[in-house]
């Protein structure tokens, strides 16, 4: 924001005042939850697809049938991932 805006504005004063107290915040980080439930997913199921291919292509002899095996086996991946987290997050409520 500009700062004659600020200047101008007649709760100049409690707008500063918020961003004091958000600045104090204690609040834990959602660093953790954002990397846990955005980026390892991501990234678990571009390396299972990966590793996948290479090792079912070996075993297939088809290429097609390596991709819809490896991209099926990325998901049941990413999914076990998720499913743990959700029982880990469950966990930790209760005690």
């Amino acid at each position: 924001m500009d700062q004659q805006q600020c200047q101008s504005c007649g709760m100049k004063d409690h707008c500063q005042e918020v961003y004091k107290k958000l600045g104090e915040c204690k609040s834990p980080s959602v660093l953790t939850k954002v990397i846990s439930a955005f980026l390892l997913p991501l990234i678990l199921f571009i390396i299972s697809i990966v590793l996948g291919q290479k090792f079912l292509l070996e075993t297939l002899k088809s290429e097609r049938k390596a991709d819809l095996a490896a991209f099926a086996a990325a998901i049941v991946v990413v999914f076990m991932y998720l499913l743990a987290l959700k029982v880990i997050n469950i966990w930790r409520r209760q005690n």
